[in-house]
Parts: structure tokens; C-alpha cells; sequence
């Protein structure tokens, strides 16, 4: 209010005496930089009353967990303290305070079967032309994708049932792929439908349920039936595409996932990339529902969500290139919208498929070559994150807990992590389910 005053002192010309132009300018300039801290200030307050409610809201956990663990003692036993009373209410603290007990250490196992009943996005349409194929792994094992006569795309084993070929080498012939060590020639459904020079033998490889929708090419490598409803994955309204970007990572696709759930990092991570010039915030906060996989961080004007089982949405207020605008993405006059797919190739191998789209300056996509300096910028960010997360996962193979003291800003993270290990468990209920 005193700084409101000051200024309207210093524009009000029947409140002061006459100045410079010169001295106003200065005059004003101190007072835009005292209100400017006095913001800061207010902002820092505001984070301080949040973590103080959040503590306040923990202690009262804890009063009513010892509040029933004494009643539980005197109902059951008067005359002698209960033992498994103060258990369970220890064990009631844990559930509430999830981060103390994470652990990721340790060789990454086998991917559990329940990881596996999901449409998994694979590829973009646009790179599986009608004579082409795109080989992938996916759960540690060999696929093939490519398109039937009739257009529509198809997986199968990439793996000749003849003498174990790698049918990715071969060729795509009017809607069937063929072998090239001795021809044999397989439909979308697997089916074999030609051997040159001998009898046609009634032979079919392992195909996935394959489906396109939205310019991706989708898969479902799980026992169960698929589900009937594949997600979307589309910009919203108002953005174009720019850039669809596919690269093999050689880290687990659940660090990368850690990583790209991050961005409290950036300013320290990224600082020659698009993080370049970025101030280090005294607070770091990502604000998301009691229930939900996505929400929104402060003080950066971005928008991010987690969308089982691997992918990551993001809009991200922007004004110039590099450039952060505003306190949140509504005050942001463009954006810029990010999907990041890290499907698990093996444990310790991504296929990740990076999309990014612009609801600002749409003749970028008809400038030549554009594509290139797209995928160098995007190689740059993602080396700067590599060789952090690569040794990463050297320390967690040998024993170290890449999560072991989670903090505020871990919040969508460490929900991604026990989301996973409720998934894996069998629990019928899954943790944040709201925002599925």
C-alpha cells in the first residue's frame, strides 16, 4: 500500500512538486524495482503459508493417529500398553508420508504382465510409408511394423519362422513382408502366405493387436483383451504439429520418465539449452490434485501430465525462444505443447517418440529443412539430461536408490513411481485412478 501510494504520488501532478522528466524516470524505475521485490516477497510468503498448512495438516495426522492408537490400547487392553496399536499407527504415518519409503535400487527386473495390458504408441504414421517397415523392441522382444494391402498397419514377430532371420531386413511386397534369406512372406496377422520353392506349410508368427489413430501407430502387447478406447494424444485445439522426433535412449524407460517429470532441474541442468539464462527459484513447487497425475508448477508457467502407462503431456508458456512469460500458461500469449512417449524397448533401452507443436507462427513448418534444426535442439536438451540419467542408472544397477530423499518438487514423480509399483502389486484400486 506504501509503495502504491509512492506512486501515485510521483503521477499525480497536483500531489507533487514540479520535476524532471529525468527524475521521474528515475524515480519511478526504483519504485517498479521495490514493487517488483515486494511481489518476490509476497510469492515467497504465500509458499511459506502452503508448506506451513502442509506440516500443520501432517502433525494433525499424527495427533489423530495417536489419538485412536490410545483409545484402540484402552479398549482393548487397560491394564498394559498395546504393542501393535503403535504399529499400525506408525504404519499409518508411512502411508501418509509415501517418499520415506521408496525404493528404486537395484538391477531393473522383468517387466511384470500387468505392465504390459496397455496401448503402447510405436511409431508415427507419417514415417511408415506403404513399402517400408520399422522394426522395434518393446518388452525385450523383436517386433516388425508395416502396412497390409489395404493400408492399415500391423505388427509381427521380427523373427522369420524359417531359420530365425530378422524379417526387418527383407522388404514389404504388395501388403506382405518378405524374408531375405529365403523369401518366405508374411501377411499383417502373421500369417504366412508364400515360401518360394517348396510347399506351403500352414505357419503363422506371434502378431499384436495394431491400430492407427491420430498420426500414431498403436500396439497392445499384453495377454488381456484390449481395452476398446485408445487415449488421445492430440495437441489441443488451437496448436499445429511441428516436429515428430523418434530416438533410442540407452537408460530404462522409468528414469527417463523420472527425468521428464522434472523440471526443478532445469535451470541447472539445461543451462545450454532452453533453460540458458534462467534464475534458480527459492521455491519450487508442483501444485496437482490430492488424486491426479498432472497439475501445474510454480513459478514456471507450465502444465504437465503423466498418461499411463509412458507418457508425458506438457504446454509450456513461452514469449521469446528459450524464454519464460507469466506466472502460469493462461497469462501466456503462446505456448508450446510437448508429448513425450517413452515406450520400454528392454531394461535398460527407450524407444522415445518426442512431438512438439506451436499455437504461434505456423509458416515455421513451411520453412525448408526445418525438421533438422527441430531434432538437433531436441537431441541437445535430451543429451544434457543422458549423461546425468545414464549415471543414474550405473548407480542404481549397483545398489543405490535414485529416489532416496524425495522433496516437495518430487510430487508427480514419486506418484508416477507408486502408481507403477501398485500397478505391478495387482492393487485393484490404483493409486490416483481420478485422473485415468
Amino acid at each position: 500500500m506504501l509503495l502504491h501510494e509512492k506512486v501515485v504520488e510521483v503521477l499525480n501532478p497536483l500531489a507533487r512538486e514540479y520535476k524532471s522528466i529525468g527524475t521521474m524516470k528515475k524515480e519511478l524505475a526504483d519504485l517498479q524495482g521495490e514493487l517488483a521485490q515486494a511481489h518476490r516477497q509476497v510469492h515467497i510468503s504465500e509458499a511459506r503459508v502452503s508448506t506451513a498448512l502442509d506440516k500443520l495438516a501432517y502433525v494433525e495426522a499424527l495427533v489423530n493417529d495417536r489419538l485412536l492408537e490410545d483409545k484402540t490400547t484402552v479398549e482393548s487392553n487397560p491394564a498394559s500398553p498395546s504393542c501393535s496399536s503403535s504399529t499400525q499407527s506408525l504404519d499409518a504415518v508411512k502411508r501418509k508420508m509415501p517418499g520415506k519409503s521408496l525404493n528404486v535400487s537395484g538391477p531393473v527386473q522383468p517387466y511384470h504382465s500387468r505392465l504390459k495390458n496397455f496401448w503402447y504408441p510405436v511409431a508415427f504414421s507419417n514415417n511408415l510409408k506403404d513399402d517400408m517397415m520399422i522394426p522395434i523392441d518393446c518388452f525385450e522382444e523383436p517386433w516388425v511394423i508395416f502396412r497390409g494391402k489395404d493400408g492399415k498397419p500391423g505388427c509381427v514377430q521380427n523373427t522369420c519362422a524359417h531359420r530365425a532371420c530378422p524379417l526387418h531386413l527383407g522388404s514389404v511386397n504388395e501388403g506382405r513382408i518378405q524374408c531375405p534369406y529365403h523369401g518366405w512372406e508374411y501377411s499383417t496377422d502373421g500369417k504366412c502366405e508364400k515360401m518360394p520353392s517348396t510347399r506351403l506349410l500352414n505357419v503363422k508368427l506371434r502378431s499384436l493387436p495394431c491400430f492407427e489413430k491420430e498420426g500414431m501407430i498403436w500396439i497392445w502387447p499384453g495377454d488381456d483383451p484390449p481395452s476398446a478406447m485408445l487415449p488421445s494424444l492430440q495437441p489441443p485445439t488451437g496448436f499445429e504439429i511441428h516436429a515428430e522426433i523418434v530416438m533410442e535412449l540407452p537408460i530404462e524407460h522409468g528414469l527417463l520418465l523420472d527425468n521428464l517429470l522434472d523440471l526443478a532441474h532445469a535451470p541447472f541442468t539445461h543451462t545450454s539449452t532452453f533453460a540458458k539464462g534462467w534464475s534458480v527459484p527459492s521455491l519450487v513447487k508442483f501444485l496437482t490434485p490430492a488424486s491426479g497425475l498432472q497439475g501445474y508448477w510454480d513459478p514456471y508457467p507450465i502444465d504437465m501430465e503423466f498418461k499411463p502407462p509412458c507418457m508425458v503431456l506438457s504446454t509450456i508458456g513461452i514469449s521469446k525462444p528459450g524464454k519464460l512469460e507469466g506466472q502460469n500458461t493462461k497469462q501466456c500469449a503462446t505456448h508450446l505443447h510437448q508429448l513425450h512417449v517413452c515406450l520400454p524397448s528392454s531394461r535398460q533401452k527407450t524407444r522415445l517418440l518426442y512431438r512438439m507443436s506451436l499455437d504461434f507462427a505456423p509458416v515455421l513448418k513451411h520453412i525448408p529443412f526445418m525438421q533438422y534444426l527441430w531434432r538437433y535442439f531436441a537431441e541437445q536438451v535430451l543429451n544434457e539430461d543422458l549423461r546425468l540419467v545414464v549415471g543414474q542408472q550405473e548407480r542404481m544397477i549397483n545398489g543405490a536408490n535414485v529416489w532416496n530423499r524425495p522433496v516437495a518438487y518430487d510430487k508427480l514423480g514419486v506418484r508416477y513411481r507408486f502408481w507403477r509399483d501398485a500397478l505391478q502389486q495387482g492393487v485393484k484400486q490404483l493409486p490416483f485412478s481420478n485422473s485415468l
